[in-house]
């Protein structure tokens, strides 16, 4: 109890050292203080980890801000080295590819040609970001925004919103499906495999889990992880598909929310994913852990259940306690793409990136010792087909989940529409491979006979129904000679009827007791 403690303030320690250091600084450099904005983030695009290491390149820089041969000059030089920040954005915000071009096509003109010069190579314009990406465009656009934005009472006619914004309390907010964040055949493209993605995930999981619900004694431990893995993707994928059916979660009406904070729900759906997020990665270590202590180290299943409360606490706690730190740090930031408010920490991402290298070593080490079991079962003149099914079954469901979810963390450190698109469907599928556990013989069998089951028990009712019926027609047709009373008739029905009943109920019971219903086996 007492390493557990100790390592969860560790952690907690690690993280707040770590995320101070991902915050926006105030420009200190002089030469760029004054442009628009006034905090910057590093490392900066050239990789200079400090504003002091920046201002000694930039001096290189001094021939072209005198001359000044393009009036956006400094704007640009300063955004290359001292990058705009914001505390809504996860990285720096660079120049837009159009402001490159349009300071370099100045300067060649006015400057560099006359004095046989080149553009410098680490200013190349082709590596910049355009539209739809966010960067910083030539200041007309922006000063004509800012007007309407921060002032929008100074046209003397009212707000006057520029394009793709709608007023909102008394400034332009950006409308949600505007093409300042995305095109629409991007947004179309996305909304398609979100749906696709998330009915696919969801009819997996929800398999897997009535499955597991029917026959729970099948999935003791060490493969009882399957299941939380399981149910941390039903959830992740039933978000996705409210997202999809009921449109961002980053906008409330037609308007795009300016700050997280503004939408609970928003918020409180980057906190969920987050949770699902860190408990899979949790859980697949806890599945690897389990085999290989089962595996090398001999544990029975009653041993490693015993043990499986500390498990669960340990999961569950460092699953929750980054949640209490993302809202107290604010790391949660509007993802235009997705729709989502999504957490931006990078320690974090490393947290689940260092469990999963964990895992991957766990899972050779158990692969080594089921070989070896193997070759101990060939020894002794006995066959090894069972374990070399559950051998390839642990390989299959191993490289499924690990590798998409590797990859889906390591594209975290970016944000462009396709890797948004290619972390998405990553993510399905490492979910998908998850439930592949119970996919085998046994559940086959299993929903055969219940499928059988129901189809006997509805036939048996509807001719016990046939029967009953038309032995109380031949009844009434074969005592109509005999002229029998009201009373008689009614009390033959009756007692017809009741007898009938009192079969089905007795016949229902058996049938439902009986060694042909199915059974939970282990």
């Amino acid at each position: 109890m007492k390493t557990l403690i100790f390592l969860s303030v560790f952690c907690i320690v690690a993280l707040i050292q770590n995320s101070a250091a991902e915050r926006c600084e105030t420009i200190s450099l002089e030469m760029c203080q004054n442009l628009g904005y006034n905090s910057t983030l590093m490392p900066n695009r050239i990789g200079h980890l400090s504003q002091i290491n920046a201002d000694l390149e930039l001096r290189i820089y001094e021939p072209l801000l005198q001359h000044q041969c393009s009036k956006y000059i400094r704007l640009f030089i300063c955004s290359v080295f001292v990058p705009m920040c914001s505390e809504h954005v996860p990285g720096p915000i660079l120049a837009c590819k159009g402001l490159c071009e349009k300071v370099k096509e100045n300067c060649e003109e006015t400057f560099l040609t006359n004095k046989g010069l080149k553009w410098p190579k680490a200013l190349n314009c082709s590596s910049f970001p355009e539209p739809p990406a966010l960067c910083m465009q030539q200041p007309e656009e922006i000063e004509q925004i800012q007007i309407h934005y921060f002032n929008p009472e100074d046209t003397g006619l009212g707000i006057s919103c520029p394009p793709n914004t709608l007023p909102s309390a008394g400034k332009c907010v950006p409308a949600c499906k505007s093409k300042q964040h995305f095109d629409p055949k991007e947004v179309a493209t996305f909304e398609l495999w979100v749906g696709i993605s998330s009915i696919n995930c969801l009819i997996f999981t929800t398999f897997g889990l009535i499955t597991f619900i029917i026959q729970p004694k099948r999935f003791r431990w060490p493969a009882r992880p399957i299941l939380y893995l399981t149910s941390c993707g039903f959830v992740s994928s039933t978000i996705y598909l409210i997202r999809c059916i009921e449109g961002p979660y980053t906008c409330a009406g037609n308007l795009a929310y300016e700050k997280p904070a503004e939408s609970l729900s928003c918020v409180g759906i980057a906190l969920i994913l987050l949770f699902c997020d860190i408990a899979y990665t949790l859980w697949w270590t806890v599945f690897c852990l389990v085999w290989f202590l089962s595996a090398v180290k001999e544990w029975s299943t009653e041993a490693i259940e015993k043990v499986s409360s500390r498990l669960h606490a340990i999961v569950w706690i460092f699953s929750a306690i980054p949640m209490f730190y993302v809202l107290m740090s604010n790391h949660i930031s509007i993802n235009h793409h997705s729709g989502f408010c999504e957490v931006t920490n990078r320690v974090l991402v490393a947290f689940q990136l260092f469990f999963m290298m964990i895992s991957s070593v766990l899972a050779l080490l158990t692969s080594v010792a089921l070989k070896d079991v193997r070759k101990t079962l060939i020894n002794a003149g006995r066959s090894p087909v069972k374990l070399e099914r559950l051998f390839y079954r642990l390989l299959v469901i191993s490289v499924g989940i690990s590798v998409p979810y590797l990859m889906y963390l390591m594209f975290q450190f970016y944000h462009t529409f396709k890797l948004t698109l290619l972390k998405l469907l990553l993510r399905k599928s490492s979910i998908i491979f998850a439930t592949l556990w119970v996919y085998s013989p046994k559940t086959y069998y299993m929903w055969r006979n219940l499928i059988c089951f129901c189809r006997k028990s509805n036939n048996e009712t509807q001719s016990q129904s046939n029967g009953m019926f038309s032995q109380v027609i031949s009844t009434i047709l074969r005592r109509g000679t005999e002229a029998p009373s009201g009373d008689s008739i009614l009390m033959v029905q009756n007692k017809t009827i009741t007898a009938e009943k009192k079969n089905t109920i007795v016949h229902v019971f058996f049938t439902r007791t009986s060694p042909s219903a199915p059974v939970a086996r282990v």
